[in-house]
C-alpha cells in the first residue's frame, strides 16, 4: 500500500467530520475497485486530493430535492420513429 504525504494528511485533517467521512468513503471505494481489478492504487495523494475536490463541489451544488407530493408534471419523453430513406 502506498503512503500519503504530510501535506495531503493536513488537507484531510482540516476538513470537518462530515466532509472527512465522505472523502474517506470515496477513497475506500476507489481502493476497493483497484483491488478488485487486480492492482494497487498508484498515487493515493492524487486520489485524496480529487476526493476532497469532489466533496467540495458536491457541497456547493447539492442535488435538488423534489418531493413526489408537489410534483404535478410528468417527465418529457420522446420516442423517435423509424423513417425509411424512401419516405424521407
Amino acid at each position: 500500500m502506498t503512503k500519503i504525504t504530510s501535506d495531503t494528511l493536513k488537507l484531510v485533517n482540516k476538513l470537518p467530520d462530515g466532509k472527512r467521512q465522505k472523502v474517506d468513503a470515496i477513497v475506500r471505494r476507489h481502493v476497493r475497485a483497484c483491488h478488485q481489478n487486480g492492482f494497487d492504487p498508484e498515487n493515493l495523494d492524487r486520489v485524496y486530493i480529487e476526493a476532497v475536490e469532489m466533496v467540495n463541489i458536491e457541497d456547493r451544488f447539492p442535488d435538488p430535492i423534489i418531493s413526489e407530493e408537489k410534483r404535478n408534471w410528468e417527465p418529457f419523453r420522446q420516442y423517435d420513429q423509424y423513417i425509411s430513406p424512401k419516405a424521407a
